[in-house]
């Protein structure tokens, strides 16, 4: 028989065969005898076969799929009555009223006490005896006001509210660059000194010359300088002195760009600091009777005007061109040191830089001890206007050459480029098609277009 303690509208705790007690909720499930646990709402008792009549029935915690089961007394083993949901929520309730009027009565207090406390500072303030608890249940129930079993229901799901917050769509969405130019996409990477918006296309071959030489040089820019002839050169030198570019004009501009080639080589500003004295640089230049020897005093004079020891050394003290003896009657109000003798060399010690200006392309050979004494410095050196050759018995690892290049060989080294100022329209009255090359620069360097 089922025990006279069941009532109606009441929960149930059943157990067949099982170790260890389950809580029945309201709902029950069909029961067996092969330890099932059943659970459900009592709806009533039929006293003919003993039988209880259970409404919402669960079996093993799966809702059935008969909405009302009966189970006889003899296939309950183990019965428990439990507490309905409704008087769950009731006492909960309860428990957050006592709490709420708990913490009225404490703020009470503490206003009373707060006016007693300015009505007489001299009373101090009761301290209130601190409460300990016999486990963190009691604590969390001290805390909350309620039981926390009765609060967390279900297991918070961390995959479900991730998936709401999705990052990388969020920031592509908001990072999102309108295309200006949906149907076309620019691949070029431009520089910082190079302009974005197309403009015409840049003709590389902006000098082109009725007979050019065997070479072909090419510029940083990617422009192509084509070599001339030692006739159309001369042709071109002859047609400017014409018309006002006079040869000494000329020997003051190369003479310029060699001096600041020279300054530059030297270390600049961080060679030439007044507070660097002491080690002021030395320069000896090596001339020859010829145009190009008018250039090397020219730029001799021009360095000693920034200071720098100059050293002047005539390869033919005794034979001087018109421009030679120009450039020298300047060079010798300078504070320079002029050489005439070869023997005087020897007592040179290695200079900071060697300038060579002693042939040109009328040149066969040049002074046995100044071609020695060349070889035997370890200074750089640099050659204003040789000869497409080079000069006779002599390296050098730079070329300063004016207007157009010649076909020069290695052993002028690497090849500058001087902007002379020569007006267009007398490249043209020679057959030259001429577009300046130089940029914002007066000398460029030159390469092999190989």
């Amino acid at each position: 028989m089922v025990p006279p303690i069941l009532e109606t509208n009441k929960h149930l705790w059943i157990s067949t065969g099982h170790r260890q007690p389950i809580i029945c909720c309201m709902m029950l499930n069909f029961f067996n005898t092969n330890g099932s646990v059943v659970q459900g709402e009592v709806s009533g008792m039929s006293d003919e076969n003993e039988t209880l009549i259970l409404t919402r029935p669960f079996k093993n915690g799966i809702p059935h799929t008969e909405k009302e089961i009966r189970i006889k007394a003899s296939m309950i083993e183990n019965l428990k009555i439990i507490k309905s949901q409704l008087e769950n929520e009731q006492v909960v309730d309860n428990q957050v009223a006592k709490a709420n009027k708990k913490n009225v009565s404490i703020s009470k207090q503490n206003n009373v006490k707060q006016k007693n406390k300015s009505k007489n500072n001299s009373i101090s303030e009761p301290e209130q005896p601190t409460q300990n608890f016999n486990n963190h249940k009691e604590r969390n129930d001290a805390c909350f006001g309620v039981s926390l079993d009765t609060i967390v229901k279900e297991d918070f799901d961390f995959e479900k509210n991730l998936a709401l917050f999705n990052k990388k769509a969020f920031y592509n969405k908001i990072h999102k660059k309108p295309d200006l130019v949906p149907n076309e996409r620019v691949s070029n990477k431009y520089k910082h000194n190079e302009n974005v918006l197309h403009s015409t296309p840049v003709k590389f071959r902006q000098v082109t010359v009725p007979s050019p030489a065997i070479n072909e040089y090419i510029t940083d820019d990617g422009l192509v300088v084509p070599s001339i002839t030692s006739e159309l050169r001369w042709k071109l030198f002859n047609l400017v002195e014409e018309n006002g570019l006079t040869s000494g004009r000329q020997n003051e501009i190369i003479g310029r760009a060699a001096t600041e080639m020279v300054l530059q080589l030297l270390g600049g500003g961080y060679r030439f600091n007044p507070r660097n004295e002491h080690q002021w640089p030395r320069v000896v230049v090596l001339c020859g009777p010829n145009r190009s020897g008018a250039m090397g005093v020219n730029c001799a004079r021009q360095l000693s005007s920034y200071g720098v020891h100059t050293v002047v050394v005539l390869s033919e003290p005794g034979l001087y061109t018109p421009q030679l003896a120009n450039e020298m009657a300047l060079y010798q109000f300078t504070t320079g040191t002029l050489i005439t003798s070869a023997a005087e060399l020897h007592g040179l010690l290695d200079p900071d830089f060697v300038v060579v200006s002693l042939a040109d392309e009328q040149t066969d050979t040049v002074s046995r001890n100044i071609s020695n004494w060349a070889k035997s410095v370890r200074s750089p050196l640099m050659a204003i206007d040789p000869p497409s050759q080079g000069t006779p018995s002599v390296v050098v690892k730079y070329s300063l050459v004016p207007a157009l290049p010649l076909a020069y060989s290695e052993s002028n080294g690497k090849i500058y480029l001087c902007n002379m100022g020569i007006p267009t329209q007398v490249f043209h009255l020679t057959g030259i098609q001429y577009k300046s090359p130089f940029g914002s620069k007066s000398v460029i360097p030159l390469h092999i277009n190989e």
